[in-house]
């Protein structure tokens, strides 16, 4: 099987984007994105983001069932723009999975605040949660969760809060015997007691492969460490692999398994 994790930059990058999510379609199981906008209006734009972009993921993975979680609602953000829009509109996670896979439960919990306990003027306080796809094929069962972990306007360090990310999401994997597979941005540099915590019950892909950055030239400060992918034992990693492409702000991981 092959996941692709990629975190969208609200499809700033629509065009090339959307080019390689069709490239991939073909032989992908399972995506899993990160700031992701969805509206009822259908309204396809807003200063530079894609606001409709689950429709638009939608539309072109046909052959794919679509989980969308959500985290707040009615604003337009990224790392510098925080705006209250008169439309509705939700930004959060989405998973994708080939409907050739069973999904058993889906849902989503939250590991920083409340769904939409934004203050208004600190970003700091965006909620931040963890979406998860429990699966099976052929006998086997796995789980997958995908994560847009806690933002802060400095370096990705250790904070209160991003420890106990990492706790909350143990506490979540601690009763689950199926393989486990964990993704997305975590907003953390590789070297943190946030992720070695997670290192203490899963394999790290993006140590175990030594791979230098997730970031491009897009993300031109200091940080290169953002994304990571975290298997348990019994996910049989085949290849995994972190490609230099200009499709986001943020690099995708592609990891193939059985």
């Amino acid at each position: 099987m092959k996941l692709i994790s990629l975190n969208a930059w609200g499809g700033k990058l629509h065009t090339s984007f959307i080019d390689f999510i069709k490239l991939h379609s073909k032989d992908t199981d399972i995506f899993c994105f990160q700031e992701v906008y969805k509206n009822p209006a259908k309204k396809q734009s807003y200063k530079d983001f894609r606001i409709n972009l689950f429709d638009d993921l939608s539309e072109i993975l046909e052959g794919f069932n679509g989980y969308f979680a959500s985290c707040q609602d009615n604003y337009v953000l990224s790392s510098n723009l925080q705006e209250k829009v008169d439309f509705d509109i939700s930004w959060g996670l989405t998973t994708f999975v080939r409907k050739t896979l069973s999904v058993k439960s889906s849902g989503d919990f939250f590991v920083f605040r409340e769904k939409n306990g934004l203050i208004a003027g600190d970003l700091t306080t965006l909620p931040r949660n963890v979406q998860y796809v429990d699966l099976e094929m052929d006998d086997k069962k796995f789980i997958v969760l995908n994560i847009h972990g806690v933002w802060t306007s400095g370096r990705k360090i250790d904070t209160p809060s991003r420890i106990e990310q990492s706790q909350k999401i143990i506490e979540f994997l601690k009763d689950k015997v199926q393989g486990k597979i964990l993704v997305g941005d975590f907003n953390l540099d590789i070297n943190t007691k946030s992720i070695q915590m997670l290192e203490g019950i899963m394999d790290n892909l993006i140590r175990v492969y030594n791979i230098k950055t997730t970031r491009n030239k897009f993300f031109p400060w200091e940080d290169k460490y953002a994304d990571f992918t975290f298997v348990s034992k019994e996910i049989k990693v085949i290849d995994f692999q972190v490609p230099n492409l200009e499709v986001s702000d943020h690099l995708p991981m592609i990891l193939e398994f059985s």
